[in-house]
C-alpha cells in the first residue's frame, strides 16, 4: 500500500492563497483584522486543501513574530516606540524585542540572524548601522521591513521618518530670534544619518543669520545624560568669551545631562545658557527647568509601522514615495531664554 498524502500545512495554504503564511494564521485565528477578498481566499483555499488547525493553533509561533530592534532599551524615546508597536499588535503578533544597546555590530548580528528565520516581519528603529551597509543587510530578507528614521529606496523596506533638517532649522531660528548668536550642537552618535541631518537643519538656519557652527561647539558623545553632561561640561571648560550662549542637543536625555552640567559649573538656565533637546520624552516637562524641546510622536511611529507592516503581508507594497514623513513641533518651555546682556529684546523688534 503506498504511503499517504501528508497532512496540509499552514504554508501550503499560504503558498496557494498567494499570500503570507502570517495572514493565514490571522485569518485562521481571525486575530486581527484582514481584507475581506484576502480573508475568503484563505478560508477557500484551506477548504480545498482540507487543512485542519491543530489544537494548540491559537498559539503564537516564530511566524506570528515581528522582530523589532532598538539601540537602547533605556531611553524612554524607544520605549514609547516599542509601546506603540506593541499597541498595535496586540494578540495577533509575538514581538521580539532586541536591544543593541548602541553597538552596530550587534545590530548587524541580529540582522543577519533575523534574515533566516521565518518571522512574518521586522522593524528597525535608530539604527547605526551605515547606509551602504543597512541596504546590503535589507537585501537579503524575504519578509518585509519598517525602518523608522532611515531613508532606503529598496522595494521590500518601508521607511517612517521625521522632518529631521526643518525641526533643527526651527529649533536654531529660536534661539537666533532670541539673540543668540554662539550655538553649539551636541552631536550624539555623529555619523548617523539622522544626526548629520539635524546639523544640516542648524547650520542652513545659521548660514540664513550669517553665522556658523563651529567645529569645537559639536563634540561627539554618547546619545544618554553621562554624555550630555561630559559635551557640555568640555564646552564649559572653554574661556567665557568662547562658550555658546545656547545649545541643541541631540536628544533630551543628553539635554538633561546639560542642564547637570551647567548647574555644576554655578551657572543658569537659561539666564547664562539656553538649553533645547530633541524627542519631547514625558519626563522633559518636568525637569529643572522644564525643556523646550522637539516633539517626535513615537507611539503614533510605533502604530504606524506595525500598520504598514501589515498592509506589506497583506500584499500592498510600500508608500509610493517609500517613505512616511512625520511633522515635529518645537515645545517652547522655560529652559530657553533671551540671550545673556541683550535685554530681553529681539534683533528684530530692535
Amino acid at each position: 500500500m503506498g504511503a499517504k498524502n501528508p497532512r496540509p500545512t499552514l504554508l501550503d495554504v499560504a503558498r496557494h492563497a498567494g499570500v503570507s503564511p502570517s495572514t493565514v494564521s490571522r485569518v485562521l485565528n481571525n486575530s486581527a483584522t484582514v481584507r475581506e477578498r484576502v480573508r475568503e481566499r484563505v478560508r477557500a483555499s484551506a477548504a480545498i486543501l482540507g487543512y485542519q488547525a491543530a489544537s494548540h493553533s491559537s498559539t503564537l509561533a516564530l511566524k506570528d513574530a515581528v522582530a523589532l530592534i532598538i539601540p537602547d532599551i533605556l531611553n524612554p524615546y524607544f520605549t514609547e516606540i516599542v509601546r506603540g508597536v506593541q499597541d498595535e499588535a496586540g494578540a495577533g503578533n509575538l514581538l521580539l524585542l532586541l536591544d543593541t544597546a548602541e553597538d552596530s555590530q550587534r545590530e548587524h548580528e541580529f540582522l543577519r540572524m533575523l534574515a533566516n528565520q521565518p518571522i512574518c516581519g521586522v522593524v528597525v528603529c535608530g539604527s547605526r548601522i551605515l547606509t551602504q551597509d543597512m541596504v546590503a543587510l535589507c537585501s537579503h530578507f524575504n519578509a518585509p521591513m519598517v525602518v523608522i528614521n532611515r531613508t532606503l529606496r529598496l522595494p521590500n523596506v518601508a521607511c517612517l521618518v521625521t522632518d529631521l533638517k526643518n525641526t533643527t532649522h526651527r529649533a536654531t531660528h529660536h534661539l537666533i530670534d532670541l539673540n543668540h548668536s554662539r550655538i553649539a550642537y551636541l552631536t550624539g552618535p555623529s555619523k548617523s544619518e539622522v544626526s548629520l541631518a539635524r546639523r544640516e537643519g542648524i547650520e542652513t538656519a545659521l548660514s540664513e543669520a550669517g553665522l556658523a557652527l563651529r567645529p569645537e561647539w559639536c563634540p561627539v558623545s554618547f546619545p544618554d545624560v553621562d554624555g550630555g553632561f561630559q559635551a557640555m561640561s568640555a564646552l564649559l571648560a572653554l574661556p567665557s568669551v568662547n562658550r555658546p550662549t545656547a545649545v541643541i542637543a541631540y536628544n533630551d536625555l543628553m539635554a538633561f545631562g546639560v542642564l547637570h552640567a551647567v548647574r555644576s559649573h554655578h551657572l543658569r538656565v537659561p539666564e547664562d545658557i539656553s538649553v533645547i533637546g530633541i524627542d519631547n520624552i514625558s519626563m522633559a516637562a518636568h525637569s529643572n527647568p522644564p525643556l523646550t524641546t522637539i516633539s517626535v510622536p513615537k507611539h503614533r511611529m510605533g502604530r504606524m509601522a506595525m500598520q504598514v507592516l501589515r498592509r506589506m503581508l497583506d500584499g500592498y507594497p510600500p508608500p509610493e514615495e517609500g517613505y512616511t514623513l512625520f511633522e515635529c513641533p518645537l515645545i517652547v518651555r522655560e529652559s530657553t531664554a533671551f540671550a545673556p546682556g541683550s535685554n530681553g529684546r529681539s534683533a528684530i523688534e530692535g
